[in-house]
């Protein structure tokens, strides 16, 4: 075989070219002969396909190459299949000798291996394995057709997304979607819409006329990018040097392991970024991916505020500590949002959690979502202690819904609350954590302390609280004087009549509030209960924002729902 290599290489000398090789080597077969050297062939127009051999038709390059060379007539001996061969032949009869968009339309390349698409200057090196098995329909009808094709010319799993692109119309694109467009993007991970959103044509052209820009903000959630496609997103965006302000959606997309890892090389490279927002839920990123991600923005020491989304990971309570050790090393942050929710952390992540925040002595602002990581009493009392270190906050939302804290838990988070005097805007969500009458007491008992807070946002939804629970927390609530903006939930909590007079009698003592939401849906009122509303209500004279949720109670002709007056 390698002398036959040889023989070949010098044949490929002679002006004659193939024929050359019929005469020196009689019983010579073309099988044998390397795709390259074949493909060298044709290019050199030393031989037409009429007796192409099997490894040439395998190679679908070495076809497309011979078809631009030698016209349709060609594509006959294109394929391994009898039926479309006939078909290809037919079709070549009743033409020129060009090739049109009905020869490749029929001919079947499923079947064939594309590797690569070349005529002079174009090729297909970075197309997604998707585009490479229709590349030779894809790139007929682009440079036949121009884009609009493009949404008949590839396989069902793609047009779509190619579709949604062409839609968009002239404002992104022209009629006309170059070669260059399927070359940079992966069809098979990324959607092109969403790069058309940008305002121009391709990826490439996008990253060159934005690496003057300082803001950027893209949303592909629930795009499908994988890993490969997250890869191929950072690569071009660890470009954007300039890049201060940067606010990034990949929310379900499949990212796994490798993308954060992908995420982490990206990232660590924009050293200049101060404010980041990145969204990286339910990613299946897992621990390893999760420390990968936290590892890069720890290198990221300029910045001021971040707001990082890694709900729905499968973290586990180490990742939750990796997380903090690398928000830790960002001294100059001082608007932090953290969402950490459904991640298993357990008591022992929240330790970590705990640990990690009381090193944030400068934050003022903080957004942490706790929900679903079985904290359980001991967790949240480890998230409170640390909560209770951050002296210098202003502004406080933490989520720990439906995480079986108990009646303890509530009084505990409110201790630690009422050690942060600085604090005036307060959004607390304790939903379903069994809280029952004695978390009431407690979370009464934590709200009276807050005389400073003007804003207060509280959901105590489906916590067993009862009449005398409810108007335990209405006591509380009365002791805030100071309050402007109230959203109060006491959903599902067996309220009764009393408890809903109770609220009320309560809220007509906050004279200086003039936003007000409640929500008592669900608490058993009856029609008694919505004449005690509707009296409480009238004592409101300053509020010029009231949006009010009585559903599903037996009010009689009271029973309206929720209906939001404006004044």
């Amino acid at each position: 075989k390698d002398d036959e290599e040889k023989l070949v290489k010098l044949i490929l000398q002679q002006a004659n070219g193939f024929d050359g090789l019929d005469k020196v080597v009689e019983n010579f077969r073309r099988e044998q002969l390397p795709d390259i050297i074949f493909e060298k062939l044709i290019r050199k127009g030393l031989t037409r396909l009429d007796g192409a051999s099997t490894s040439a038709r395998a190679n679908a390059a070495v076809v497309f190459a011979a078809c631009q060379a030698h016209g349709a007539g060609q594509l006959q001996h294109a394929t391994t299949n009898p039926e479309v061969s006939e078909r290809i032949r037919l079709a070549g009869l009743f033409g020129n000798d060009e090739l049109r968009w009905q020869d490749i339309e029929v001919l079947d390349l499923e079947d064939l291996q594309m590797t690569l698409i070349r005529k002079g200057l174009l090729t297909l090196d970075g197309a997604s394995t998707s585009a490479r098995a229709d590349a030779a329909i894809v790139f007929a009808a682009c440079q036949m057709h121009g884009g609009g094709q493009l949404e008949h010319a590839t396989n069902p799993e793609v047009r779509e997304r190619i579709s949604l692109a062409l839609r968009r119309g002239n404002r992104f694109c022209d009629d006309k979607l170059r070669w260059q467009d399927l070359e940079v993007i992966d069809l098979e991970d990324l959607k092109l819409g969403q790069i058309f959103r940008l305002g121009v044509r391709t990826l490439a052209e996008d990253i060159t006329q934005l690496r003057q820009n300082t803001k950027l903000s893209l949303a592909l959630a629930g795009e499908g990018l994988g890993a490969k496609g997250c890869k191929t997103l950072f690569e071009a965006m660890a470009q954007l040097k300039q890049i201060t302000d940067l606010s990034l959606d990949l929310k379900s997309n499949k990212l796994g392991f490798e993308g954060g890892q992908a995420v982490f090389e990206a990232i660590a490279q924009l050293k200049q970024i101060t404010d980041l927002s990145l969204n990286l839920g339910d990613n299946d990123l897992g621990a390893d991916g999760c420390q990968a991600v936290s590892e890069g923005i720890a290198q990221l020491k300029q910045i001021t505020k971040l707001s990082l989304t890694l709900e729905d990971n499968g973290l586990g309570d180490e990742s939750g500590q990796a997380v903090f050790e690398a928000i830790a090393q960002l001294k100059q942050i001082t608007d932090l949002s953290l969402n950490l929710g459904d991640n298993h952390l357990g008591a022992d992540g929240c330790q970590a959690v705990s640990e990690g925040i009381a090193q944030l002595k400068q934050i003022t602002k903080l957004n942490l979502n706790l929900k679903r990581n079985g904290l359980g009493a001991d967790g949240c009392q480890a998230v409170s202690e640390g909560i209770a270190q951050l002296k210098q906050i202003t502004k406080l939302s933490l989520t720990l819904e439906d995480n079986n804290l108990g009646d303890e838990s509530g009084q505990a988070v409110f201790e630690a609350i009422a050690q942060l005097k600085q604090i005036t805007d307060l959004s607390l969500n304790l939903k379903r954590n069994n809280l029952g009458f004695e978390g009431g007491i407690a979370v009464s008992e934590g709200i009276a302390q807050l005389k400073q807070i003007t804003d207060l946002n509280l959901n105590l939804a489906f916590n067993d609280l009862s009449a005398d629970g409810g108007r335990a927390v209405s006591e509380g609530i009365a002791q805030l004087k100071q309050i402007t903006d109230l959203s109060l939930t006491l959903e599902g909590n067996d309220l009764s009549d009393k408890g809903g007079q109770a609220v009320f009698e309560a809220i007509a003592q906050l004279k200086q509030i003039t936003t007000l939401s409640l929500d008592l849906a669900d608490n058993d009122l009856s029609a008694d209960g919505g004449r005690a509303v509707s009296e409480g209500i009238a004592q409101l004279k300053q509020i010029t924002t009231l949006s009010l949720n009585l559903a599903d109670q037996d009010l009689s002709d009271s029973d309206d729902g929720m209906r939001p007056l404006h004044s």
